[in-house]
């Protein structure tokens, strides 16, 4: 994946890089009826300065497609497939522990493990932050 973004901050070895994602709509030719409605969302990220950027310059920003899916993967699918364990869980510890099982014991379950899987997520999050390949680098200046 490659992004450009433009350097706001230099400290150190250290860049902060303002860069503008748009959907994929965004990008599109056609003039549709949508056509202001298209995501444009500007996120702040703090990389290695490898390549000298100096604070205004625009430069391009690089990550593996490895660990983007996987960390995709992570934000889009524990929370669904903890939704759905919490139910099965939930139901089968409510029965093995001799209650009457219920749809509202599932239900409870697949909310509790639902809200779990974000705690979750922000652990894993914590321990991929130390992986230098789940971070972005500068390739290159462009401007």
């Amino acid at each position: 994946m490659e992004e450009l973004g433009k350097v706001i901050k230099t400290e150190g070895d250290k860049l902060t890089v303002k860069i503008i994602r748009r959907s994929a709509c965004s990008k599109c030719g056609h003039k549709c009826g949508l056509a202001g409605a298209h995501e444009v969302d500007e996120i702040e990220v703090e990389v290695d300065n490898t390549v000298g950027a100096k604070e205004g310059q625009v430069v391009k920003l690089e990550m593996g497609e490895q660990p983007l899916v996987v960390a995709s993967m992570l934000v889009y699918l524990l929370p669904i497939i903890s939704l759905i364990a919490g139910y099965f869980i939930t139901f089968s510890l409510v029965k093995a522990l001799g209650f009457k099982p219920s749809e509202a014991a599932g239900v409870i379950g697949s909310i509790i493990f639902f809200i779990l899987s974000f705690y979750l997520l922000k652990v894993v999050d914590k321990f991929l932050s130390f992986n230098r390949k789940y971070h972005p680098r500068v390739s290159e200046i462009v401007e």
